[in-house]
């Protein structure tokens, strides 16, 4: 929970703030084939026992999702993971010993008949611990390992708070674990350990799905020079990445420059468009100007912190995303960021939502 804030149950029956009985409850459910909507440092996530076809096809009912799209399997504590899966070599230890529980997502061979073939259909397992309190208290309560996707419409942004669960999932699913804002933002990253194909390494890193584990921290948690890439091949392995997300009902355009936004809104002049301006304080500051012309010409501006600290754009993209669908604008400018670090993979979630 976030020691920060204090939280307030809403004004929805099924939103509750943690709690050992809420916890039970979660249990309970999960036992009974039931759904649960748990927040962990990344994003909110929809749960089911893992292990039960029927809990874990309502899943992919709720959320319209492809049923060969996979589920990530989480777990409470590291020792659990050999019950499920194989851990084939010591990158995969490695990173298990270093980066685990974190906002990190493992692929691992699946040992047979532990999880259901419904939550991940292929030979591998998608393992992940949350370093989320609120959701360790939850899995050890439960004793059982929970299959999830983020909690929403399937293409839609993922929710980073209960109100954004519960706007896009209502009343369908019986307990929503409340524990404020994500910390992260972003989902998590999605890697697997492979053989090095150009022979230069015996084993590589691949990045399957960009997150808030980035390659620089993975390269930094070994004491060798070791190989780490982002790949976009093989999209069947990753959550994510074969199917379009962020598909939104609304259009989204990056822009370099402020004076860019004429141009990039033209074909929109004749709808009386609804447009909002997603940008840093740095580019507000330096284009005083341009951002008064823009505020009288029905544009709304939305600071979007600042490029010294990218974290907190990831932080508020997913939740800006949410405000702008539910105040119907027609059109989202998206300033570029510089594309290292953190700013690869919020740059990479906006173009998937900027694609046609």
């Amino acid at each position: 929970m976030n020691p920060q804030r204090n939280i307030k149950s809403s004004g929805h029956s099924n939103i509750k703030v943690p709690s050992f009985e809420v916890y039970k409850q979660a249990k309970k459910l999960l036992e009974d084939w039931e759904l649960v909507v748990f927040p962990t440092e990344t994003i909110y996530w929809l749960g089911a026992d893992a292990r039960n076809d029927q809990a874990v096809l309502s899943i992919f009912e709720l959320k319209w999702r492809p049923q060969d799209n996979p589920l990530i399997t989480h777990l409470w504590y590291k020792e659990q993971i050999k019950d499920y899966a194989t851990i084939e070599n010591e990158i995969q230890q490695t990173i298990i010993d270093k980066l685990i529980p974190g906002p990190l997502t493992l692929l691992l061979k699946k040992k047979e008949w532990t999880i259901s073939n419904r939550s991940c259909p292929l030979d591998y397992l998608w393992i992940r611990l949350p370093s989320n309190t609120v959701a360790q208290k939850f899995l050890q309560v439960a004793e059982l390992p929970v299959a999830a996707p983020s909690a929403n419409i399937s293409w839609k942004p993922s929710p980073t708070n209960a109100q954004m669960v519960y706007d896009n999932l209502h009343d369908n699913v019986p307990l929503i674990i409340d524990d404020w804002e994500s910390f992260a933002g972003i989902e998590s990253s999605v890697m697997r350990v492979v053989p090095d194909e150009d022979k230069i390494w015996k084993l590589k890193i691949q990045i399957l799905r960009p997150g808030f584990l980035t390659k620089e921290d993975l390269e930094d948690c070994f004491n060798h020079e070791i190989k780490v890439e982002y790949t976009t091949k093989n999209p069947e392995l990753s959550p994510w990445m074969r199917y379009k997300h962020y598909s939104i009902s609304w259009h989204v355009r990056i822009f370099d420059n402020l004076t860019d936004i004429p141009t990039l809104s033209k074909e929109f002049e004749a709808q009386n468009t609804k447009i909002w301006i997603l940008l840093t304080q740095e580019l507000i500051h330096n284009n005083k100007n341009i951002i008064e012309d823009f505020s009288k010409n029905w544009i709304t501006i939305i600071p979007r912190w600042t490029k010294s600290n990218l974290a907190s754009c990831a932080h508020s993209l997913f939740d800006q995303y949410h405000n702008a669908e539910k105040s119907w604008i027609n059109l989202l400018f998206v300033e570029n960021l510089p594309e290292e670090w953190i700013g690869y993979w919020i740059m990479n979630r906006v173009k998937r939502s900027a694609e046609v």
